[in-house]
């Protein structure tokens, strides 16, 4: 198979991973007894995280045993392909643990250290967004950009619960955030970036983020015409019109 052939081959193989482990993620969503775990940075893991992330790598690694994988719960395999996949099983597993459906399964694809393509399967919403970077974005057949708002005062951004800005020493983003945003909601996670990559908020701060969190969306916040920044350990993604002015006031009376 030429090397064009096996890397559309893997675009193909980026979805129907997403939706598979999406899937087997939503069969265990409304089990009674879930059992989990806290970490030590206190995120929580369950063992449907732990057997998703198995599963995908056991997926993508079968057909192309070259590349590098990158999960949150296994940790790293290295690769000579120059392909990497990087794969959060289940991103919000808080709410996926409280019965919550705003959780997804996370895969993106990197060649040579680039992300290229990303895809989201929020499988209890039943939505799922992918994108190839020069491709666009595949999101229900059809074409979805995020908004056009252009002022803070009229800008809804998402955010998280405000222990992460604390683990961070980020407090004062925070309190930027609060006096500078129109309209604050504490929905997080992947549930935001769909959110915003569809058009239906204007922003997402997250203060904490891992390269699973984030690689997989890096295609689809670009694809949707979005802008996304590095901030404290995470980064601001949002459209182009807000993104300066945000990105400057979350700066205000800081040196980094």
């Amino acid at each position: 198979m030429s090397s064009m052939n096996l890397h559309n081959a893997r675009i193909d193989t980026l979805n129907s991973t997403a939706e598979g482990i999406g899937s087997f993620v939503f069969s265990h969503f409304h089990q009674k007894k879930l059992t989990f775990s806290t970490k030590n940075d206190g995120s929580i893991v369950t063992k449907v995280d732990q057997e998703a992330e198995l599963r995908a790598r056991d997926l993508l690694l079968t057909q192309y045993p070259d590349d590098g994988f990158l999960g949150e719960e296994h940790g790293e395999i290295a690769g000579s392909s120059g392909y990497r996949w990087v794969v959060d099983p289940i991103d919000g597993t808080a709410s996926f643990a409280r019965g919550v459906p705003l959780f997804g399964t996370l895969i993106g694809l990197e060649l040579e250290g680039e992300a290229i393509a990303g895809a989201a399967n929020l499988p209890a919403l039943d939505e799922s967004i992918s994108a190839v970077v020069g491709q666009g974005v595949k999101y229900k057949n059809q074409r979805t950009t995020v908004s056009d708002t252009s002022s803070l005062e009229n800008a809804m951004i998402c955010t998280t619960s405000f222990d992460y800005y604390k683990q961070t020493n980020s407090e004062q983003i925070h309190s930027l955030l609060l006096q500078h945003a129109g309209s604050i909601r504490g929905w997080s996670d992947c549930f935001a970036y769909l959110l915003l990559c569809t058009g239906r908020i204007d922003a997402v701060v997250e203060p904490l983020l891992f390269p699973w969190d984030i690689i997989p969306w890096l295609p689809i916040i670009q694809e949707s015409g979005g802008k996304y920044s590095p901030i404290a350990q995470g980064g601001i993604a949002s459209n182009h019109n807000l993104h300066d002015s945000l990105y400057h006031a979350l700066h205000e009376n800081t040196t980094n």
